[in-house]
């Protein structure tokens, strides 16, 4: 592959990644309990990380299959097809891998009425686990670090790109029904950080 087709996939990725956390503004801190509480993660699970097909989070009762999703045409982050599964942004990292991974799932009545997988993402508080399950038969189990709110419009860099540590990053929306933007005027985003392997 040549250096030129590289640097252009390395910005049209960067320029997604924009796009996507462009969809978020203001938000609402919530203190989380110490870094020293959960032992480091093992910096060798990267060479040993398969692909996400299960997210288990008990306290809200979800266990929902995970898809797996790039772009849409117009460069934001595809979403679930239905309102039981959630989807893994493919072209971040991989749950475990270093970096933000980030997973998202549907918020609200479904078209047929039915519940969706992450109507009660906001009811999660500090410490929380949250289980990914991969394709090889392994689990992770992240900790609730803190949740913010975002309004449409903000693009926070912390979503996406943190990559001093091995996270995970649950979006989902929020708030009230804009008819005419067929969407909500509120996005949740649960920071988890990975303490067992």
């Amino acid at each position: 592959m040549t250096n030129k087709r590289l640097f252009i996939i390395s910005v049209l990725i960067i320029a997604a990644m924009a796009v996507v956390a462009g969809a978020f503004f203001f938000y609402q801190p919530t203190l989380a309990p110490s870094d020293t509480q959960n032992p480091p993660p093992n910096p060798n699970m990267e060479a040993i990380m398969g692909l996400p097909k299960r997210l288990v989070v008990p306290a809200i009762s979800v266990d929902a299959p995970v898809i797996n999703v790039g772009l849409t045409a117009d460069g934001s982050v595809d979403v679930p097809k239905g309102p039981t599964e959630v989807a893994w942004y493919q072209l971040g990292p991989r749950p475990g891998e270093k970096g933000s991974a980030v997973i998202t799932g549907h918020y609200g009545p479904w078209r047929t009425g039915a519940s969706s997988v992450f109507d009660n993402l906001n009811k999660l508080k500090a410490g929380d686990k949250i289980y990914v399950k991969d394709d090889k038969g392994k689990e992770l189990v992240f900790a609730v670090k803190e949740t913010r709110m975002y309004d449409p419009g903000e693009s926070p860099t912390e979503v996406f790109n943190k990559t001093d540590g091995v996270y995970l990053n649950l979006i989902t929306c929020q708030g009230d029904w804009l008819a005419s933007q067929k969407t909500y005027n509120q996005r949740l985003v649960v920071f988890t950080e990975l303490i067992k392997e």
